[in-house]
C-alpha cells in the first residue's frame, strides 16, 4: 500500500508538473503556428502582445486555456489603419478531454473584453470586413470522394460565451446608413452540439445612435435585452420563449417562431410587458433624461402587435404586420412647473393584411390633450399607401404661455394665443396633379419670444394664414399670410404673400422694414457663430411662374431697394476667417438686381464689386432647374487666399491671446462649384497671398459656369518674373476634380521658382542646383487629389522651356560626366578640387512633354561648358533617370590620358586636331546619377590614325622581313636560279607578315576601346 502510494504520488507529481511546464515550453511553437495561419488566412494586418499570449492548464483546470492581449485586426489599403476588431483581452477555454478523447472538441467559454469592432462600407460597396484570402482552386479531378461511410460533418460545442465593455460601429457609405452602440455586455450559453436547445442570452447597450441619409433617427436609446431562444437546428425552426426587450423605460416582449430557409416564415406576437403612460414618454427624444424619475404621471397604455406570413427576397414578398397603441386617461406633470398635460387620449393602429406594403392602413382614431384651459384634438386615416386616400381633422387652440408652463423650456419665455383648424380629405396623385380637398387657417397673435439671457425680445409678433383647395385640383388651391409682422426693439419687419394655381405659381409679395441681424442672432442664440448688421427693404414683387421659364420679366413687376450695412459674419469651424460687408446697396427690377455698390472684406482681403445679376427671380423660385447670371466689376487692394487654408483656430474670439494662439492646417477638401451659378468676374487685385508666393498686380477675368471655374487672359507679377495665365478648375466629378492651364513665364529666377512651386521640385529637382533665368510657354492638365494637389499619374503637359545662360553647382550629374570624359574646361567651383563641379549652359530651348508620369524631352540642342550638346531621353516624377547626351568635343580636350593612348597606338600621330562624338548615359536618379559611356567616334579617329602609322610599319618593315626569311640578298643569293619561284614564295611570305602587322593592330584598338 505504502509504494502504492508513493507511485500514485509520483504520478501526480508528474502530471502537475507537466501541466505546468509543458504550456511553457510550447508556448512559442504555438504562437508561431497561429502567427503563420493568421497571416494566410485574411488580407489584413493582425497583432497581439506577445508577453499577453498565453497558454495555461491552471486558469480553468482541468481544461485547457488559450488567451491573447491587445488582440486587434487593422485594414490595409484603403482602410489602412481602420481597427476592424480590438479586444484587450481574449480568452478561450477549452474541455481537455474532448480534445483527447472525443472527435468533436468542445468549446467551455469564449470571453472577450473592451471590444472594438468598427464595419465600413465605402460608396463602391467594398466593405473592410472582407479579408478572407481565397484559396487556390484545386483541379476537379485531384479531388479525392469522400467515401458514404465516412462523416462529412465537423461540429464545435460552445458552452458559453461573455463580451464585456464593447462598442460596435456600423457605418454603409452606400447606404448612408450610419450605426453606433457603446457600452455593449452581452453573455450567452447554449449547447450547439444538440440537435435542439435552449440558447440564452443577455445583452445591455448604454446608447444606441442611428443616421440614415444624414438625419438622426435614434439617439439617447438604451437596451436591455433578456431573451431565451429554443433552437432547432434540424428544422432551422427559432421559437421565442421567455424574453424582455426594453428601451431605455418601455419593455415588450415576444411570443412565436421563425423559420429559416430559402425563405423565412414568420409567425410572432408582440406586446408591452407594463401597461403605464410613462414608459413610453421614454422613447420621446429629450424625454429620457437624468430628471426622467422625477416625471409625474398617469395613465395606461396598451401596445401590441404581430408579424405573420412569409419573407422571400426571390418573390418580394412581406409577411402581414400589425402594430396598436392605445394611451387613456394619461396625465404629465414636471415637479418644477406650474401647470401639467392632462387628459392625454391616443387610439392608434397601422395594419397590413397580405404584406404589401402599398396596402398599409394608418389609422389615428383619436388624439386629444389639454394644455392648461387648452384643447388640441386630431383624426387621421390613410387607407393605404398606394392613393394615399386621406380623411384628417386637426384644431387646436392654444395660449403660448400655458404651453411653456407645461413643457420644460429652460432659458426661453413664450406668450401669444395660437389658433389651428386644418381638414383634409380626398387623394393625392403627382402624376394627376390631384390632392385632398384643404381648409387649413392658423393665426397667432400677440406673439412674444424671449431668451433670458438676452434682454431684448421679439414682440408683436402675429400673422393670419390660410390654405385652400374646394376641389382637389393642384391649380385650385390658394395661399395667403396675410400681415406677417415682427417687431425687434422698435424695428418692425412686415411681409405679405398671396399665392395660388400652383400648377403653374402666381404671387403677390410685399416685404417693407428693417432688421438687425445682431439683436436677432443673440435671440436665436447661435452656437459657435456671430451675426451682425442691419438689413433694410423695400421690396414688391408679382408674377407668374411660367413667365419666368419663358424670360417675359415685363410681365414680371418687380421693384425695391435693399440695403445692408454693418454687416459681419463669423462661424468657427465654416468661415472662422469672417465676412464683412460695410455697405451695399441694391436695386431690383422684373429681369435683374443692379449692385450700386458693395464694399467688404473677408478676412484680411478686402473686396469691392459693382454689377448685376440676371434671371434671380427663376433661381430664387425654381433653385437648381435655374441658373443664376452675373457680371461684375471686382477689385482688391489684397486678397490673402492663405486663410483659405489654414485654420485660425483663435480668429473669432477675443479671449485668446497673442502668446496662445495657434495654427493648425485644416483638411483641405475640393471645392465644388455650383453648376447653376453663371459669373464673371472682371478682376483687378493690386496683391494676392497665396502659399508662399505674392502676386503682384493680378488682371483678367475669372468666370464661374457649369460647376467649373475659368480664368481668361489673367497676368501678374511675382519672383520678379511675368506671368500669363488660361485655364480652369473643373469640379463637375467631385472625386475626380480636374485642372489645365496654359501659362507662359518670362524671365523668372529659377532658384525663385524651385523654391515657390512644388511641381517644379517633382518634375525638375535639378533646378535647386542652377542659377539664371527661364522662360517658358506650357500646357498642362490632370486630376487634383482630396488635399487639392496634383495626381502626378495623370499629369499630361508640354511646351518650350528657355535657358539664355545658367550655371549648375554641386550637381552629381555634372560630377559624372567630368569623372567618365576627363574633360577640361569644367572647373571647379572653389579651390578644394573635391568639390562639386561647374557647369555653364547656354542657348538652351528645350521642348518637353509631361505623359504617364515622366518628363519627357525631345533632342535639344545647346551648349554645355563650351561644348556642343544634344540631350533626350525622360525622367520619372518620382525622380528616376534614363536621359542621352551626345558631345562634340576636339580630341585633345579629352584629357592627356585618352590622347596618349590614342597617340601611342596611332604610332605617334598627333589626333588633337579631329573632333570626338561622344555619347553618354545618365541612369539612376538625382541623388545617386550613373552616368556611363555609350559609344565614341574617337574609334574612328584612332583606327584611322592607327591605319596610316600601320601602312608606314608594313612598308619599312615587310622587306627586311621578307629578305630575312627568304635570304634574299644573302651570301645564297647567287644560288637562287628559279625567278619565278623566288617570286611566288615572296608575295606568300609578304600577305602573311602583312596580316600579322594587321592582327596586331587590330588587337591594339580592341585593347584600347574595349570590344
Amino acid at each position: 500500500m505504502k509504494k502504492l502510494l508513493i507511485i500514485v504520488g509520483i504520478i501526480f507529481v508528474l502530471i502537475i508538473a507537466a501541466a505546468a511546464i509543458l504550456p511553457a515550453v510550447f508556448k512559442d511553437h504555438i504562437k508561431a503556428l497561429v502567427d503563420k495561419e493568421l497571416e494566410g488566412a485574411v488580407d489584413a494586418d493582425i497583432y497581439f502582445d506577445a508577453d499577453k499570449f498565453g497558454l495555461s492548464l491552471f486558469s480553468n483546470f482541468p481544461n485547457f486555456t488559450v488567451s491573447l492581449g491587445d488582440f486587434g485586426v487593422i485594414g490595409r489599403d484603403e482602410f489602412a489603419d481602420e481597427i476592424l476588431f480590438a479586444a484587450q483581452h481574449f480568452e478561450v477555454v477549452v474541455d481537455l478531454g474532448s480534445v483527447i478523447f472525443g472527435s468533436q472538441p468542445n468549446i467551455n467559454a469564449i470571453i472577450l473584453d473592451n471590444v472594438r469592432a468598427n464595419i465600413i462600407v465605402l460608396e463602391d460597396g467594398k466593405a473592410n470586413y472582407d479579408i478572407t484570402i481565397e484559396s487556390e482552386e484545386v483541379p476537379q479531378e485531384e479531388i479525392e470522394p469522400v467515401s458514404d461511410e465516412q462523416p462529412a460533418e465537423f461540429a464545435i460545442g460552445i458552452d458559453s460565451w461573455k463580451i464585456s465593455n464593447a462598442e460596435f460601429t456600423y457605418d454603409d457609405r452606400s447606404q448612408k446608413i450610419y450605426t453606433k452602440i457603446t457600452g455593449l455586455n452581452h453573455s450567452g450559453s447554449g449547447d450547439f452540439t444538440q440537435d435542439i436547445f435552449d440558447l440564452k442570452t443577455n445583452t445591455i447597450v448604454e446608447d444606441v445612435v442611428l443616421n440614415y441619409e444624414g438625419d438622426q433617427y435614434v439617439s439617447n436609446k438604451s437596451l436591455d435585452i433578456d431573451m431565451t431562444l429554443n433552437m432547432n437546428l434540424p428544422e432551422s425552426k427559432y421559437t421565442f420563449k421567455e424574453n424582455t426587450v426594453k428601451v431605455n423605460d418601455f419593455a415588450f416582449g415576444f411570443d412565436g417562431n421563425v423559420i429559416l430557409g430559402d425563405d423565412y416564415k414568420v409567425d410572432i406576437t408582440f406586446n408591452s410587458k407594463e401597461n403605464t403612460f410613462k414608459s413610453i414618454l421614454s422613447l420621446v427624444p429629450g424625454m429620457f433624461t437624468e430628471s426622467f424619475d422625477e416625471l409625474e404621471t398617469k395613465g395606461t397604455l396598451e401596445f401590441n402587435g404581430a408579424v405573420n406570413g412569409v419573407y422571400s427576397d426571390s418573390l418580394g414578398t412581406l409577411p402581414a404586420f400589425n402594430v396598436n397603441l392605445a394611451i387613456a386617461d394619461a396625465e404629465v406633470h414636471y415637479p418644477d412647473l406650474p401647470k401639467s398635460i392632462e387628459n392625454i387620449e391616443l387610439d392608434m393602429s397601422v395594419d397590413n393584411k397580405d404584406g404589401v406594403v402599398e396596402n398599409t392602413a394608418i389609422n389615428i382614431k383619436k388624439f386629444h390633450m389639454d394644455l392648461g384651459d387648452n384643447p388640441v384634438d386630431a383624426t387621421v386615416v390613410i387607407s393605404n399607401l398606394k392613393q394615399y386616400p386621406i380623411d384628417a381633422n386637426i384644431k387646436a387652440k392654444i395660449d403660448l404661455a400655458d404651453f411653456a408652463s407645461s413643457i420644460p423650456m429652460e432659458g426661453l419665455q413664450l406668450k401669444g394665443l395660437f389658433e389651428m383648424n386644418a381638414t383634409a380629405n380626398g387623394y393625392y396623385d403627382s402624376t394627376k396633379n390631384i390632392i385632398p380637398k384643404i381648409d387649413v387657417f392658423a393665426k397667432l397673435s400677440q406673439g412674444f419670444i424671449k431668451y433670458d439671457e438676452y434682454p431684448i425680445p421679439l414682440n408683436d409678433i402675429h400673422f393670419t394664414s390660410m390654405v385652400k383647395n374646394s376641389t382637389g385640383k393642384l391649380n385650385d388651391t390658394k395661399l395667403n399670410v396675410d400681415d406677417f409682422t415682427v417687431s425687434v426693439d422698435g424695428e418692425k419687419l412686415n411681409a405679405n404673400l398671396d399665392a395660388y394655381n400652383l400648377d403653374d405659381p402666381i404671387w403677390d409679395f410685399h416685404v417693407h422694414g428693417g432688421i438687425d441681424l445682431g439683436k436677432i442672432a443673440k435671440i436665436l442664440n447661435l452656437e459657435g457663430m456671430t451675426l451682425a448688421g442691419n438689413i433694410k427693404a423695400d421690396i414688391d414683387s408679382k408674377g407668374q411662374l411660367s413667365y419666368l421659364e419663358k424670360e417675359q420679366y415685363n410681365k414680371l413687376p418687380t421693384s425695391g431697394t435693399m440695403t445692408v450695412s454693418n454687416f459681419s459674419y463669423v462661424d468657427k469651424e465654416v468661415l472662422p476667417q469672417g465676412f464683412k460687408i460695410q455697405s451695399t446697396n441694391l436695386v431690383f427690377n422684373p429681369s435683374k438686381i443692379d449692385l450700386k455698390e458693395f464694399k467688404g472684406s473677408v478676412g484680411k482681403s478686402d473686396l469691392n464689386l459693382n454689377g448685376f445679376i440676371t434671371d434671380y427671380l427663376g433661381f430664387a423660385m425654381m433653385g437648381e432647374d435655374h441658373v443664376l447670371k452675373g457680371n461684375f466689376t471686382f477689385t482688391s487692394s489684397l486678397f490673402d487666399a492663405n486663410e483659405w487654408l489654414v485654420e485660425e483656430e483663435s480668429a473669432a474670439t477675443e479671449e485668446t491671446t497673442e502668446e496662445s494662439s495657434s495654427e493648425e492646417d485644416a483638411p483641405i477638401e475640393p471645392v465644388e462649384i455650383p453648376r447653376n451659378i453663371d459669373f464673371v468676374l472682371k478682376s483687378s487685385i493690386s496683391k494676392v497671398l497665396y502659399d508662399n508666393l505674392t502676386l503682384n498686380n493680378v488682371k483678367g477675368n475669372i468666370i464661374v459656369k457649369d460647376g467649373k471655374l475659368e480664368m481668361k487672359g489673367l497676368g501678374f507679377n511675382t519672383l520678379g518674373g511675368n506671368f500669363t495665365l488660361s485655364g480652369g478648375y473643373d469640379s463637375r466629378d467631385i472625386d475626380h476634380p480636374k485642372f489645365d492651364l496654359d501659362f507662359g513665364i518670362k524671365s523668372l529666377s529659377i532658384p525663385k521658382a524651385y523654391s515657390a512651386f512644388n511641381t517644379i521640385q517633382t518634375a525638375a529637382p535639378i533646378a535647386k542646383l542652377m542659377q539664371g533665368d527661364f522662360s517658358t510657354n506650357f500646357k498642362m492638365s490632370g486630376e487634383l487629389l482630396k488635399d487639392m494637389t496634383p495626381d502626378y499619374n495623370t499629369l499630361q503637359g508640354k511646351g518650350l522651356l528657355e535657358v539664355a545662360k545658367a550655371a549648375i553647382t554641386g550637381s552629381k550629374v555634372v560630377d559624372g560626366i567630368a569623372q567618365v570624359t576627363s574633360l577640361t574646361g569644367f572647373t571647379s567651383s572653389a579651390a578644394n578640387k573635391a568639390e562639386s563641379k561647374k557647369l555653364n549652359i547656354s542657348d538652351l530651348a528645350m521642348q518637353t512633354e509631361i505623359k504617364e508620369g515622366r518628363v519627357n524631352i525631345k533632342p535639344t540642342d545647346f551648349t554645355m561648358g563650351g561644348y556642343k550638346t544634344q540631350l533626350s531621353g525622360s525622367s520619372g516624377l518620382a525622380g528616376d533617370l534614363d536621359y542621352r547626351m551626345k558631345m562634340s568635343i576636339p580630341a585633345g580636350k579629352a584629357g592627356a590620358a585618352f590622347n596618349d593612348v590614342i597617340s601611342k597606338y596611332a604610332g605617334g600621330t598627333n589626333a588633337g586636331s579631329s573632333n570626338i562624338d561622344i555619347t553618354l548615359g545618365i541612369l539612376g536618379n538625382y541623388d545617386d546619377p550613373k552616368v556611363q559611356l555609350l559609344g565614341t567616334s574617337a574609334k574612328d579617329v584612332a583606327k584611322n590614325a592607327a591605319k596610316d602609322a600601320a601602312k608606314k610599319v608594313i612598308e619599312d618593315e615587310v622587306a627586311d622581313k621578307v629578305l630575312d626569311k627568304l635570304d634574299i640578298g644573302g651570301t645564297n643569293k647567287s644560288d637562287s636560279t628559279d625567278t619565278a619561284s623566288t617570286k611566288q614564295k615572296v608575295q606568300e611570305e609578304t600577305k602573311e607578315v602583312v596580316d600579322k602587322a594587321k592582327d596586331e593592330v587590330k588587337k591594339k584598338l580592341r585593347k584600347l576601346f574595349g570590344n
